[in-house]
């Protein structure tokens, strides 16, 4: 079983490595074989949506990992996608809950943002930078200038991510794995997964804003 971090992390290699490990601690707090009592068409919706998140985590720390940081940003964008819409399926409308089982729900990035920002207490946090950072997720995954002028090191051809910006993107993406694990094991009334979910925070408090 793996254990929780305790020192500081000092490589970005090893930064990425506890972000894996405690991406599938998470992971598993819903999906070792659980049998799960579904009671709402929602509770089927977020149970899909709490998978694809933590594959599409997994995914991109394993392509940091192996040194493919232009794929791993430009999986950043599908990743908020899915968290966003796991909020709708959570607190939205009946209307946009058909909209997701239909594949017809239009994702709002910026509304649904301020939605999970009300929800966590943080509603003054919102601010003009969110337009900017959906602009940069748009870039990242459609090749846009975010990440073209990352693929030149002076006059060489190739990946020139700094390892700030991957170190960044982890912690971002820890923070996405960690919000679905509180607010879905909440929805679904698992008080026992919940306050795992909580221990692990704490437990990485110190590494994840450092």
């Amino acid at each position: 079983m793996a254990t929780p971090v305790t020192k500081p992390i000092a490589s970005t290699i090893e930064l990425i490595t506890a972000a894996n490990s405690l991406s599938e601690r998470l992971q598993l707090l819903l999906s070792n074989d659980t049998q799960h009592v579904i009671k709402t068409n929602r509770d089927g919706l977020v149970l899909l949506h709490w998978s694809l998140i933590f594959e599409h985590h997994q995914g991109m720390l394993l392509l940091l990992r192996n040194g493919f940081p232009a794929p791993a940003f430009a999986l950043m964008r599908p990743l908020e996608e899915a968290f966003l819409r796991l909020f709708v399926a959570m607190n939205g409308t009946d209307k946009q809950a058909g909209a997701l089982w239909k594949g017809t729900y239009k994702t709002e990035f910026e509304l649904v943002w301020k939605q999970i920002y009300e929800k966590i207490g943080l509603q003054g946090k919102v601010g003009p930078w969110l337009q900017t950072k959906i602009q940069g997720l748009h870039g990242f995954t459609h090749g846009g200038k975010e990440q073209l002028v990352r693929q030149a090191s002076g006059s060489d051809i190739v990946s020139s991510y700094k390892e700030d910006e991957v170190r960044s993107l982890v912690r971002e993406t820890m923070t996405i794995a960690f919000l679905t694990a509180l607010l879905t094991t909440a929805f679904l009334d698992y008080p026992a997964e919940h306050q795992n979910a909580v221990t692990m925070l704490n437990e990485s408090a110190q590494w994840l804003t450092a």
